[in-house]
């Protein structure tokens, strides 16, 4: 009985000892990722009072953890932020915010000097998730930058504050936003610079279409950048990748209204820059609304640079004003009238594949290239877009464009020649072209 009771204490001490070494080795996987909530750094989230200052300590804390891992809480309640800067590099390799409450952006138009709202700078690994709404409250300043170029903004001390891009990152590599719904910024809604490796998915991005310089998301100088399964809705690019970016993938985006999923502008002469986009492929996607254009590549006249490697396909049109084009007359308010050289942005190995749709306009594919040389292996397979008005005709505009063309309409054929060739329609000539924003 003894030997039996001895026994018993045995198999419960060692059951005990089991157990606490299990709750240790718990305790030090929560430790290795700790939580961090706004609300336990001063964050009042009525959205009236300033919790920037309380958000910015509690990105310091994530940002200087001792860990592998650092989790920061936006809870559901609403947040009022003036501009704000979270700076890197952070010891955890992987800081992941969790937002469920609403951001929104301060409207006093004093603070955007800086033209930033929210800047992510020099931190890796970092995810941004949630359910949340991050909203630019950004109406206030677009009827003073209506029809105004944005060019012109910037060299307007009297309007640049009012240029404030909502979300931004800076040198951020290994990103991921995921679930959020972006809206109504003063400038753009996402924007991405100098990051190597993204991963955006299933956001929400929504501004009027009478919202000037709203782009949905901006990538620039970036590398292997995924956007997937996301719906924009904007007053400008729906996606703009600009210079200096390659292994850009976009997959199953909904697009309109908006201004496309444009490359460029690229090569403007005044900047003396030589500018390169490659690797680049648009996959699944569509584009809806009158007044939306789909698949852009915009160069400035005489300007230098390279595209090359660049891949349309399962691209769907509903009622879109301008389906395809390929500009390198791009020339916004008029100001490269001057440029007059003969130079053009190389453009190589660009395909659309299985396209189809209907166009609210007459200009269903619109291929100008500036000179004999610049443009080189344009190929269409598969493409079929008409009017959406079952009584009219869609045309293509096409100047010195080489490539090849099959099961195209409206017929590419008399395009796509190995030298340079013009065929111009009734309502389009090379002196006279239209404006497409």
């Amino acid at each position: 009985m003894v030997n039996i009771l001895h026994a018993d204490i045995k198999d419960r001490f060692f059951f005990l000892l089991c157990m606490l070494v299990l709750s240790g080795l718990s305790c030090t996987t929560n430790e290795g990722s700790p939580y961090f909530d706004v609300m336990n750094y001063g964050a009042i989230g009525d959205g009236k009072a300033d919790d920037s200052q309380a958000f910015l300590k509690t990105w310091n804390e994530a940002c200087q953890v001792q860990s592998l891992d650092a989790t920061l809480n936006i809870p559901d309640r609403t947040f009022l932020l003036n501009p704000i800067k979270l700076s890197g590099p952070c010891v955890p390799v992987r800081i992941n915010v969790q937002v469920a409450g609403t951001i929104v952006a301060s409207t006093n138009k004093s603070l955007y000097s800086n033209n930033h709202w929210i800047l992510f700078s020099y931190v890796k690994g970092l995810t941004l998730a949630g359910r949340g709404t991050i909203d630019g409250q950004g109406a206030g300043s677009w009827p003073e930058r209506t029809g105004v170029a944005l060019k012109n903004v910037k060299r307007n001390s009297k309007i640049r504050h009012l240029l404030g891009q909502a979300l931004k990152f800076y040198a951020c590599s290994d990103l991921v936003l995921q679930g959020l719904t972006h809206m109504n910024p003063q400038k753009s809604h996402i924007i991405l610079t100098k990051c190597d490796g993204g991963n955006i998915n299933n956001i929400t991005i929504s501004a009027p279409k009478d919202a000037p310089n709203t782009d949905g998301i901006e990538i620039g100088g970036s590398n292997h950048v995924q956007v997937h399964n996301s719906k924009i809705g904007t007053g400008d690019d729906c996606i703009a990748i600009s210079s200096w970016c390659s292994f850009i993938n976009i997959t199953g985006v909904t697009c309109g209204p908006g201004h496309g999923i444009s490359i460029g502008s690229l090569g403007d002469p005044g900047s003396g820059d030589f500018d390169t986009v490659s690797d680049v492929h648009v996959r699944s996607c569509s584009f809806t609304g009158q007044d939306t254009t789909g698949l852009r590549i915009k160069t400035w006249k005489g300007g230098q640079g390279e595209v090359k490697r660049i891949t349309y396909e399962d691209i769907i049109f509903d009622n879109v004003r301008y389906p395809i084009v390929l500009d390198q007359f791009y020339c916004p308010s008029n100001v490269c009238k001057n440029n007059t050289g003969n130079s053009a942005v190389s453009i190589s190995d660009v395909s659309y594949t299985g396209i189809i749709g209907t166009s609210s306009g007459d200009s269903a594919i619109t291929l100008l290239c500036g000179n004999s040389s610049s443009c080189n292996n344009i190929v269409l397979d598969g493409v079929h877009i008409k009017s959406s008005d079952p009584r009219k005709k869609t045309y293509v505009h096409c100047l010195n464009v080489k490539g090849r063309a099959s099961n195209v309409e409206p017929s590419v054929d008399d395009c796509m020649h190995s030298g340079s060739t013009i065929r111009l329609s009734s309502i389009w000539n090379k002196e006279s072209t239209v404006e497409i924003k």
